[in-house]
């Protein structure tokens, strides 16, 4: 197999797997590498179905299980607090060998624009995470591109607000885009990630079909036509494979089920005066439509029977007990401090939050659609095609699992993941 002399990863949050079957949508971009490459009509995302562990799965290819993100939120029992991968607040590193990893052992150049847990990656020389406050950004961004872009006259200054307010999400990746199109010509690397947000912002913001977000998804294509015609002009659109996929899927949703304030309710959690948590024998962490439930110390030993319980009691909810967990994709409690003792599921329509008051939730955003629902749900899979050197033309297959994604780049890229529980997949690879 004659190999790409690059390797591009695109991540549209949010990419539906049923968008590029609606020929009322404008996907000129990405219909074109379909045509040119290879589908799969349906990549099945690991579960919880939200950003961080999907995304580390995509660079690792092992399940949550193995790389330790196991939600976006999540709690830790060992030092008792809420763990947020979400925003890349957590310095907590990712337990699996990346494509990062790989190519820096090789000496191979890498970069990543907003690629989630890439916090603190010494990998990746030109490195911007996924941050949503501007002093992340200015912490931990790497020094020479972030000097370099604000010289430009990008306002980088601007990073942290645009990725703060789904609204201004169109700005987030326009810049997300421009930081990438300026190291692809001052220091092209052997691998680029990028991460684009609206789609998925207006997904949650105004519903599934939409019209906010059918424009959401004709302006991602937009800005991927951008990069391929940058690519072009640099001279180098035919020798780099671009990987072009989406992390999970979406559903409308209409009923939220506030998981901690029937915790509070159980008296496994106490708050005080303005909302605050005092005292908690129980949490909640929820993601979307899933949550972790942790029974901690101070419950009483059928706190677990009586939660399991009054979960599946509710409307739309599935429980989930740790013997089920390795068919989840997740770790026993006992040895991941982040691990839930109980994982709840939402049916199609059903959403979890965890605010532990009333007014709290009534405060907060309300989501018209959402994902975090177990991967067996159809409208949970994600788009994905891929063209270039090193892929074959004219292939449909019909379901691609997230754990393949990350062996099949390193086939194209030139290195292995021996840990990955995927594989490259043959059908898509030229001379394979």
């Amino acid at each position: 197999m004659i190999g790409p002399a690059a390797v591009v990863m695109l991540s549209i949050d949010g990419l539906r797997a049923d968008l590029l079957d609606d020929p009322s949508l404008p996907l000129p971009a990405l219909r074109g590498l379909a045509a040119r490459g290879a589908r799969a009509r349906r990549l099945l995302p690991v579960f919880p179905t939200v950003t961080w562990p999907c995304h580390t799965t995509l660079v690792t290819g092992v399940s949550p299980a193995r790389h330790g993100v196991v939600g976006n939120l999540t709690f830790d029992r060992a030092r008792g607090a809420v763990v947020e991968h979400f925003g890349d607040r957590t310095d907590a590193q990712v337990r699996a060998e990346t494509l990062w990893d790989r190519l820096h052992a090789r000496g191979a150049r890498v970069a990543s624009i907003c690629w989630p847990k890439t916090r603190g990656v010494t990998a990746i020389p030109d490195n911007i995470p996924e941050f949503y406050e501007q002093e992340l950004f200015e912490q931990y961004a790497s020094r020479p591109l972030w000097h370099e872009l604000a010289k430009g006259g990008l306002r980088v200054d601007r990073y942290g607000p645009w990725s703060a307010k789904h609204a201004l999400g169109p700005m987030q990746d326009w810049l997300t885009l421009e930081a990438a199109l300026h190291v692809l010509r001052v220091r092209p690397p052997r691998l680029l990630l990028l991460h684009f947000l609206t789609l998925d912002s207006f997904q949650h913001d105004y519903g599934v079909a939409s019209p906010e977000a059918r424009w959401a998804a004709a302006h991602m294509d937009a800005l991927l036509g951008r990069l391929l015609d940058a690519l072009g002009g640099l001279g180098r659109l035919e020798s780099t494979a671009l990987m072009v996929f989406g992390d999970h899927g979406f559903v409308d949703v209409g009923t939220v089920h506030h998981l901690n304030q029937l915790l509070v309710e159980e008296k496994l959690l106490e708050v005080g005066a303005g909302g605050a948590v005092t005292r908690r024998r129980a949490w909640a962490a929820g993601n979307g439509g899933a949550a972790h439930v942790y029974v901690l110390d101070g419950a009483p030993r059928t706190a677990v029977d009586r939660l399991r319980e009054r979960f599946a009691a509710l409307a739309g909810v599935t429980v989930f007990e740790p013997r089920h967990f390795p068919d989840l994709g997740l770790p026993p409690p006992a040895v991941h401090p982040g691990q839930g003792d109980l994982v709840v599921a939402a049916d199609d329509g059903y959403f979890f939050s965890g605010h532990v008051t009333a007014e709290a939730a009534a405060a907060a955003p309300v989501y018209l659609a959402g994902h975090g629902h177990a991967p067996s749900l159809a409208a949970l899979a994600a788009a994905f095609v891929m063209a270039g050197p090193g892929v074959r033309e004219g292939v449909d297959v019909d379901s691609l699992s997230m754990l393949d994604v990350a062996p099949t780049a390193a086939r194209l890229l030139g290195v292995e993941l021996p840990a990955a529980q995927g594989a490259p997949v043959a059908a898509t690879l030229a001379g394979a």
